[in-house]
């Protein structure tokens, strides 16, 4: 015998049919697709935001740098200048000629009776000319030069000077300008004037010798070099 259900309608339990609607399924999915595009934006948004947060804290460093940069420049223009003073001074220490070991060495050499008025040194070296001549050769000294002007007693004198201002250091040839009584020689002599009273040396014999030196006297060839015992040195 078939059952019969007596409770109405709508007091009787909800049995699914299996036949939903088409319409909830497109709902469900315009949600989704809703959802997936809103976490899409925020993920977007959010990476953006980040981007600009680095870009402004980079900005920000490189003001910072900026500033450091120029507060340290004139650090750097006096370093530049304090290099270039250096390199100058080391190219003078470089190219001079060591005066007290000429000196000291000449005034060694000298025979007796026999005085310098004048010295004058030159140390261009390089090969480059000077403004020392020689008058018995005609040539132009293209190594670093002394100029001497002296008196002797006699010109016997002036030949043993001659001979002797080969042993200073680095003498590489001597050369007699000119010797003779009645000569002006030294400062006086710029301005061509003779007298024959002996100039300035009275009755002696004034001499004007031109010593041509190799380069080694100037740059680093002396520098630990001692000055010779038998030249006043071995300090």
């Amino acid at each position: 015998m078939r059952p019969v259900n007596l409770l109405p309608q709508s007091a009787r339990p909800y049995v699914a049919s299996g036949k939903a609607g088409g319409g909830s399924y497109i709902v469900i999915a315009g949600l989704a697709a809703l959802v997936l595009g809103l976490a899409g934006y925020v993920m977007t948004t959010n990476k953006i935001t980040s981007h600009k947060n680095t870009i402004a804290q980079a900005q920000q460093e490189t003001n910072v740098a900026n500033a450091k940069v120029a507060g340290l420049q004139k650090y750097a223009q006096f370093n530049q200048v304090a290099t270039s003073r250096i390199q100058s001074v080391g190219s003078l220490a470089v190219n001079r000629i060591d005066y007290e070991r000429l000196l000291r060495e000449t005034s060694r050499v000298l025979p007796a009776g026999v005085w310098i008025n004048s010295l004058d040194a030159e140390a261009t070296g390089g090969g480059a000319a000077t403004s020392s001549t020689s008058s018995t050769s005609g040539t132009t000294a293209t190594s670093p030069t002394v100029h001497f002007a002296g008196c002797a007693p006699t010109q016997k004198s002036v030949a043993a000077t001659l001979v002797r201002l080969r042993a200073v250091h680095g003498s590489d040839d001597v050369l007699l300008n000119s010797s003779g009584k009645g000569l002006k020689l030294g400062p006086a002599a710029s301005a061509g004037s003779t007298s024959d009273s002996g100039g300035n040396c009275g009755n002696n014999v004034s001499f004007d010798i031109l010593v041509n030196l190799s380069d080694e006297v100037t740059g680093f060839g002396d520098l630990g070099k001692k000055v010779p015992a038998d030249l006043g040195g071995g300090s």
